[in-house]
């Protein structure tokens, strides 16, 4: 334990010969960095490392050796102090700190080191196209910061002035290659036509990307008036209703009319035909025939007709054909007569004339 002690104090007082300043940087990928290695005591060859790798050489008598497209150095030096700076053209991103180390020669000198955070910028837009909405109402805007590194910094900008953070909600994802994308809602009330913005930044860079979208706030609509509307629906309907409502008593007359005048009519015609055939039947009776004679029906033929007649419907029997009257002479045969006679469905009479 006291050998690890003294080691670490050996290293001290020997970098204490060595100063790299900046002892931390932090840049935008991309960006020059440089560093600034000094001391006051006499050496060789100057060596520079980036992440544990080589990028240049100095000699005290030649100044640097070889020639690399992405480093640059200025020699600073005065009488009594030796500077070099080596000038990082085009700091490369990376997800861990690099390491920058200043190493003199002979090894007695020591080494100084310092950190470089090389830092990512991203894009940042907000979702949501120019919005018109109504006084009063609540607004909801998406901003999304994309490609950032490390976390992104995201605010809300509204009229010029900055939203309080408890107004926002911001979350964050890192995505496989290491870098971060961030989502912040907003929720406002709209109270004045105004321009929102977004803005997302990393501290190395020296401005902030942002994303505006403008809110235009217009008056609330007056209510609307439906009176005039119900009015002329409830009219409509009514009118309707009652032009149904007509039909239906008109066709439900009609098809009561039918209905008696196919009840009455049969009656009424064969009461008119019985009448009919009756006044025939009384305005001929014995003018045409002077022998006309009634008799009862007694052949089986009528009285079937009179079983019928007592049935529900009244049939009118048909008008007997009157008697027959033979007028014979003394000289006609009597068989003769009598063949006629037999031949007759009704009474003969035989006169004799002479």
């Amino acid at each position: 334990m006291h050998g690890h002690i003294l080691q670490l104090c050996v290293i001290q007082a020997v970098a204490s010969f060595i100063h790299l300043e900046p002892k931390n940087a932090t840049v935008l990928r991309g960006s020059e960095v440089g560093f600034n290695c000094s001391t006051d005591e006499s050496w060789d060859v100057m060596t520079w490392l980036l992440g544990g790798r080589t990028i240049l050489t100095i000699s005290v008598e030649h100044g640097p050796l070889g020639r690399d497209e992405s480093v640059s150095t200025v020699n600073h030096s005065m009488s009594s102090l030796s500077v070099w700076e080596l000038v990082l053209m085009n700091a490369s991103f990376s997800l861990t700190v690099q390491e920058v180390i200043c190493e003199l020669l002979p090894t007695k000198l020591g080494r100084s080191s310092s950190a470089l955070f090389v830092q990512e910028k991203g894009n940042v837009r907000i979702l949501e196209s120019d919005k018109s909405v109504q006084e009063g109402m609540f607004v909801i805007f998406h901003c999304q910061a994309s490609g950032w590194y490390p976390d992104p910094s995201v605010s809300w900008v509204v009229n010029g002035t900055t939203v309080d953070r408890s107004d926002y909600n911001t979350s964050s994802l890192q995505d496989p290659s290491g870098l971060f994308n961030s989502t912040s809602v907003l929720q406002m009330k709209a109270e004045t036509s105004t321009t929102v913005e977004c803005w997302a930044s990393v501290s190395a860079a020296r401005a902030h990307q942002s994303s505006s979208v403008k809110l235009t706030v217009v008056a609330p609509k007056p209510p609307q008036d439906y009176t005039v509307v119900i009015a002329v629906i409830v009219s409509v309907c009514t009118i309707i209703l009652l032009a149904i409502l007509i039909l239906i008593l008109c066709y439900r007359k009609k098809v009561t009319k039918s209905s008696s005048e196919n009840k009455v009519s049969p009656c009424l015609w064969t009461v008119n035909l019985s009448s009919r055939r009756r006044s025939v039947a009384d305005e001929t009776r014995g003018k045409f025939n002077l022998g006309y004679h009634t008799e009862d029906v007694t052949s089986s033929g009528h009285h079937d007709l009179r079983n019928r007649a007592d049935g529900t419907i009244n049939i009118i029997s048909p008008p007997r054909v009157p008697d027959i009257i033979i007028f014979r002479s003394q000289n006609q045969k009597e068989e003769d007569f009598s063949n006629l006679y037999k031949k007759g469905g009704n009474t003969v009479r035989r006169v004799t004339t002479v």
